[in-house]
């Protein structure tokens, strides 16, 4: 199972806001690399919120085993992206549609195999400071069925500290021969995502967060959810401080006409 991730800094704040722009863009990147999506792409504006650094847009498909997520910070000129899907998937090629719809100052990739990824594997992302990624894999003693999808997405945002803005998408990827049972939660600060392999047990689960977990609420969580597990920890973003500074001294330059005129 490949999972891509992308942080992207530098770009365009209006197109980063523009909701067509976004689902134009995914609608690109599942055409063109030819991942097998199981339902139209989702797009959740997020504009009236407690933190003006919150403001974007998240959208999100479903793919065959997977998911491919954006998540937009336009008012620091970001985005985060995340393509997880069994089967092949060109990193290159996703780079390369990625940076011609985002022109971008910066742009950071890693891609992982789920299927051997461990904590030592962190690579970049080791020394990042803006949230926490949790890659969970679980093995299931029974078959879960999409109420209990319904029921943890539902639930799980608000015992790990999280705020959800949507209720959980969860679908079968095929209607008579279902091979995966997906479901996906998207939160102010990023998405949970969780997808199950009928056929060996497995359950890969992601809780993607843009903001600080409360560690002690998540161990507790995840331990209640599953007998036994393995997660690694991931930490996203490598340029929050430079974007903040970044934001900073853009707001500082539009004022700067009123320090000329009460001099």
């Amino acid at each position: 199972m490949i999972h891509i991730l992308v942080d992207s800094y530098g770009c365009s704040t209006e197109r980063l806001d523009n909701l067509k722009d976004v689902y134009e863009v995914i609608n690109s990147v599942i055409n063109v690399m030819q991942v097998d999506a199981i339902m139209p792409p989702q797009l959740i504006p997020y504009y009236y919120c407690e933190k003006p650094e919150d403001v974007g847009i998240s959208a999100f498909v479903l793919l065959k085993g997977g998911h491919f997520t954006i998540h937009t910070f336009p008012q620091y000129g970001c985005y985060f992206a995340d393509l997880l899907y069994d089967g092949y998937a060109d990193a290159q090629l996703l780079e390369t549609l990625l940076k011609r719809e985002y022109p971008c100052g910066s742009f950071f990739l890693k891609r992982i195999d789920r299927d051997e990824f461990d904590g030592s594997d962190m690579g970049m992302y080791q020394s990042a400071d803006f949230g926490p990624h949790y890659m969970i894999k679980a093995k299931l003693n029974n078959t879960p069925s999409i109420d209990d999808y319904m029921t943890t997405l539902d639930n799980l945002p608000y015992e790990v500290g999280m705020h959800p803005i949507t209720r959980p998408c969860v679908l079968r990827d095929n209607i008579k021969n279902p091979t995966y049972l997906s479901g996906i939660a998207v939160i102010a600060e990023s998405h949970i995502a969780m997808h199950y392999n009928y056929k060996t047990g497995e359950v890969l689960m992601d809780v993607f967060s843009c903001k600080e977990v409360d560690q002690e609420k998540y161990d507790k969580a995840i331990a209640g959810m599953f007998d036994s597990f393995s997660d690694v920890l991931i930490l996203r973003g490598r340029q929050n401080e430079q974007r903040m500074d970044s934001q900073q001294n853009r707001h500082d330059s539009h004022k700067h006409w009123q320090d000329v005129i009460v001099k």
